[in-house]
């Protein structure tokens, strides 16, 4: 039985592995949610396309969970990446559960693998059905 749960968790850890080695945007999205959960504003900036950078201020990204933990109290956890279409755009979605409710961390890229965008969404809209 021992060896059955460590191949499990094995196989798991190299899909996983396997998923994120084709897709590195799955590794950039946990990395972008890691700065936003740090407050890393300035890091979340340097991440932006060239084309989003213009139209967005590096104040915007600070204190991103300090404007929503009063409405869904303290941030618990997150779960695994995937790849869902959103009106036609290939976006990274995690779910995130708060105290008193469960988000969506939506982030999408572009071809180079730059951001252009980063937010909390009702879990609703990414929910799988």
């Amino acid at each position: 039985m021992k060896n059955y749960i460590l191949s499990l968790l094995m196989a798991c850890s190299l899909t996983a592995t396997a998923q994120e080695s084709t897709d590195p945007n799955m590794g950039r999205a946990e990395k972008m949610f890691e700065f936003l959960l740090d407050n890393k504003a300035d890091s979340l900036y340097e991440n932006l396309s060239a084309q989003v950078k213009p139209m967005v201020q590096k104040q915007q990204f600070e204190g991103i969970l300090n404007k929503v933990e009063p409405q869904v109290g303290k941030y618990q956890k997150h779960g695994a990446w995937e790849v869902q279409q959103v009106m036609g755009q290939k976006c990274y979605v995690s779910m995130v559960q708060f105290e008193k409710t469960e988000l969506g961390a939506l982030v999408i890229f572009d071809a180079a693998g730059k951001m252009l965008g980063i937010q909390l969404v009702p879990a609703a809209a990414v929910k799988k059905k």
